[in-house]
């Protein structure tokens, strides 16, 4: 049964929906400086996801004290108080070892407390509860699943569903790190993306290209690094499902990077100036250095964040740093031109980035069609200034969105690997910037049997990520396989493949079949999805003469016999049947009377049957090749891959400090609750409304059980159970909601008076409506001179006035009873009247009223019906007796007519009923 594609695609969106899971998928560019997601969600535009304070980036910082945690601009906010628990530009340390120096030079920038592990990994101490301490993909992860968190908020969607965009210089260890902080965090990766691959998709989404490639540069520079790439992009004739279409198609063909160049670097280098500048202005009052003071610092840099941000569009600024280091003031003026020579050897650096990418993807200058800008330092002046000198002006393009170009190009490819979307055919092709080789003993052979070490490149520079390739090697015994990464100072060991079983796979096969003694060994190897390095498996693959071969020439000679000898016999068959309809020709009178002797002597050969085809035999190959799986042992002799239990672990800590925060942020509620009230009544009792329905004494006990819960509120503060302070909550309710419910009740009055007055109108409208039709129509509505079929109605009609006058009677007695008890009342007591009881007399009037109208209404419908129905009788008994005057001699036939006339008359009278009750209804 086949299924079409719409019906399988609604049904996956309903199976996800029973799930609890959306058909949705997400972009999420993870920066050092700021994130950003993007959500593209069937039937609706691919757009960013706003945070919390309706910003479509959101910093990444992240506070962490105990278990109470703070995230992006509210992490920001404390930063300068406690720098000691505020992370920063946690990315850049991301699979770093401790003792790289961008760690040191981290360590020196924040100052936190870093830990090394047995492995030499990154920790953080930051006063956890049972002294535990946080990694780097801890950090990470805590942050990506806050990005969850805002889609849930913003969107009211669970997605999780992701592509997350990465710096392109991560190497292994790097991304090994950042898949396991997705893991820890709940988001579900369809895959890693290079930063610069998402910019360059998101610049080819609204173009079209000719099938020659056309090569673009995409210039990222960001918090923590830049990164060059140079991609090609070209339409494509291609095949998608039997139909030819046009696809395009981007290459990503090469990077280059500097981790040291970015915004970053410049906060750094800023507040630098600014803490020189103090300490050469206060170096005789000051007793400890600033450069110790952790708060001091982190304002510093902070201010110095302000200062670039608003050196991009002015030419100077103000800093102003109060009590910033021993209770000192300290203030100062920064210029554009001292900010720019600050960062001018930061040029040197960008434009050697340029000339490497270039080198790398073996490209000149005016092979590049354009330079896109992307990235924060496209808002920095001097950096632009100084791209346009290496490529001139005009190739200088900024036609995409520097800020969000990432994540809507993160978001696209996550669209793309759905079948939930529908968006362009754009195919990419992702690189990874490492060259990886394999190195092996050969087997020994020879006269010596000596052996010799093999290097084969098996992944060249900027090779395809997510493609399977085989190693292939010749040997009968078992080996292993070290890989090799590409480093600044060569190649670096990190991983092992020991290939063993070849002597059993060997024994396997017969000795006389096999052609090559050595089988050939094929292991696989692939960049995975992450641009991970893995082993996936091995073969012995065996050429081997094919026993079945020889019966298969025995059984394709019989075939062909076979097919012969079915070519005879269906020729035969054709003739015999040729024959017997050259003799059924003959005339009919011989056919008949010789048509027994003809049935005997029919010849059995026009009878003869045509044997049955069989398949042709499925053809055999005279050599086959065999694949004998082998085992493998792939291992990391450097890794930094966390364990499952680690990540158990990972993922059981953020789950107790999210329960803790839910807590926390229910006890927080409570209190703010109880606080809130007690202020509330501090004030209520003052107000005209609450001195009106209260006494002396009442409000005394109000004020009382105010001050009482504000003492207990002071005294008690540092509990943690929700319920007590719920409890003193409600004690204060028991005093209040008595005052707020009468409050209500006399405030409410006046609304009910409006009800008996609206009800008023309305059966005043009825009255007039009645007595307006009987006035105008006073024979139909006289039961002397009315038909008789409407008597039964008037009488109706009749009495429901007079139940609805006594109804209305006792409206007013109500109001007037109300009214009396009102003005008599002690409003400080319960009313004695619930209001409700309006809404009783009320709705007992309302009933005989809504029957009057519709009675109304059935018997004016009726009564116009039978007028109309006289109207028509006088018009036919005018136009008789002109027509009678005029012929004389038709009187006879007049006569006739006006009998048969009177009695269709009649009979209309007799269904005239009928036609109003019918008009009545369609009303």
């Amino acid at each position: 049964m086949k299924f079409s594609s719409t019906f399988a695609s609604t049904f996956f969106v309903l199976f996800c929906c029973y799930l609890g899971v959306e058909p949705a998928v997400l972009g999420i560019d993870y920066g050092a400086d700021t994130f950003k997601v993007a959500l593209a969600n069937p039937g609706r535009p691919m757009d960013i996801v706003l945070n919390r304070d309706s910003k479509r980036k959101t910093p990444s910082v992240l506070y962490i004290k105990g278990y109470e945690r703070l995230f992006g601009s509210d992490a920001v906010s404390v930063s300068a108080k406690r720098p000691e628990n505020t992370i920063f530009e946690a990315k850049t340390i991301l699979g770093v070892s401790y003792d790289d120096k961008i760690a040191d030079s981290y360590r020196r920038k924040y100052g936190h407390k870093m830990l090394r592990t047995g492995d030499g990994s990154i920790v953080f101490d930051l006063g956890l509860k049972d002294n535990r301490y946080l990694s780097v993909q801890d950090i990470v992860a805590m942050q990506l699943r806050h990005a969850l968190e805002l889609v849930k908020e913003s969107e009211k969607i669970n997605a999780k569903d992701a592509i997350v965009s990465i710096p392109s210089h991560f190497g292994q260890f790097e991304r090994q790190a950042m898949k396991d902080a997705i893991e820890i965090s709940g988001v579900n990766p369809l895959g890693l993306i290079n930063d610069g691959s998402s910019v360059a998709l998101n610049y080819a989404m609204g173009k079209e290209f000719a099938a020659d490639p056309v090569t673009h540069m995409f210039v990222d520079m960001g918090a923590a690094s830049t990164v060059v790439t140079v991609a090609q992009f070209k339409s494509k004739l291609t095949k998608v499902k039997g139909v030819s279409k046009n696809v395009t198609v981007v290459d990503n063909i090469g990077y280059a990077s500097d981790e040291t160049l970015g915004g970053s670097e410049m906060d750094n280098r800023l507040r630098e100036f600014i803490i020189s500048k103090f300490e050469a202005a206060n170096k005789d009052e000051m007793k400890k250095s600033v450069r110790d003071n952790k708060r001091a610092m982190a304002r510093a840099l902070k201010e110095a964040n302000r200062i670039k941000t608003i050196l991009t569009v002015n030419s100077e600024v103000h800093a102003n740093l109060e009590s910033l280091h021993e209770d000192i003031d300290f203030s100062l003026k920064v210029t554009k031109a001292e900010f720019e020579k600050l960062i001018d050897d930061l040029a040197s650096h960008f434009a050697n980035t340029i000339e490497k990418s270039l080198k790398l993807t073996k490209m000149s200058k005016d092979a590049i069609s354009s330079v896109v800008i992307a990235g924060g330092g496209s808002r920095v002046p001097y950096m632009i200034q100084k791209l346009s000198d290496i490529f001139g002006k005009d190739k200088i393009s900024r036609n995409i969105n520097a800020d969000e170009a990432g994540v809507i190009g993160s978001v696209f490819r996550a669209a793309g690997m759905s079948s939930q979307f529908r968006v362009k055919d754009i195919r990419l092709r992702d690189s990874y910037g490492y060259a990886i080789q394999a190195s092996y003993e050969e087997e020994s052979s020879g006269l010596f049997g000596k052996s010799s070490p093999v290097k084969n490149l098996i992944l060249p520079k900027f090779s395809t990520i997510g493609v399977k390739r085989i190693l292939s090697t010749t040997r009968k015994t078992d080996f292993t396989i070290d890989f090799e990464s590409e480093t600044e100072d060569g190649f670096e060991l990190f991983a092992t493949a020991s290939i063993s079983g070849v002597p059993d796979a060997i024994k396997k096969n017969d000795e006389s079949l096999v052609l090559n003694p050595k089988p050939e060994i094929e292991v696989s190897y692939t960049l995975n999805k992450f641009g991970i390095f893995e082993v996936t498996g091995a073969n012995a693959v065996f050429n081997m003469t094919n026993t079945a071969y020889p019966e298969y020439l025995e059984d394709l000679k019989k075939w062909n016999k076979e097919q012969a000898d079915i070519i005879k016999a269906s020729k035969s068959a054709k003739e015999a049947s040729k024959s017997s309809s050259s003799e059924s020709g003959s005339s009919a009178d011989s056919a008949s009377e010789s048509s027994a002797e003809s049935e005997a002597e029919t010849p059995k050969d026009s009878k003869t049957k045509v044997p049955k085809s069989r398949p042709m035999p499925t053809e055999q190959k005279e050599f086959i090749t065999k694949r004998i799986p082998l085992r493998v042992r792939y291992t990391l002799t450097k890794s930094n891959a966390l364990t499952s239990s680690d990540i158990k672990s990972s993922t059981n800590i953020i789950k107790r400090i999210e329960i803790s925060e839910e807590n926390s942020r229910i006890l927080s509620t409570a209190k703010n609750n109880l606080e809130s009230f007690i202020y509330k009544l501090k004030y209520f009792v003052e107000e005209d409304a609450a001195i009106e329905v209260t006494n002396e004494i009442q409000r005394k006990e109000i004020l009382a059980a105010s001050s009482e819960a504000a003492e207990w509120l002071e005294n008690n503060s540092e509990l943690e159970k929700p319920t007590l302070f719920d409890e003193q909550r409600k004690k204060l309710e028991f005093v209040y909601n008595p005052v707020a419910e009468r409050m209500n009740y006399y405030k409410s009055i006046s609304t009910k008076m409006d009800d008996i007055t609206e009800f008023k109108r309305q059966l005043s409208d009825t009255e007039n409506s009645l007595v307006e039709f009987t006035g105008d129509n006073p024979k139909w509505f006289n039961k002397e001179t009315t038909d008789p079929k409407f008597i039964p109605e008037i009488d109706d009609i009749e009495k429901l006035r007079t139940e609805l006058t006594e109804k209305v009677e006792k409206v007013d007695d109500f109001v007037s009873f109300f009214q009396k008890t009102i003005d008599n009342a002690d409003k400080s007591i319960n009313p004695e009247i619930p209001l409700t009881e309006f809404d009783k007399v009320i709705e007992a009037a309302k009933g005989p009223m809504t029957k009057l109208q519709n009675k109304f209404l059935n018997l004016i419908v009726k009564i116009q019906t039978a007028k109309d129905d006289l109207e028509s009788l006088s018009s036919k008994s005018a136009s008789s007796e002109s027509s009678s005057s005029e012929s004389p001699s038709a009187e006879v036939e007049s006569s006739a007519s006006e009998s048969l006339d009177a009695d269709t008359d009649a009979d209309d009278e007799q269904k005239s009923p009928e036609a109003g009750d019918n008009v009545h209804d369609e009303l």
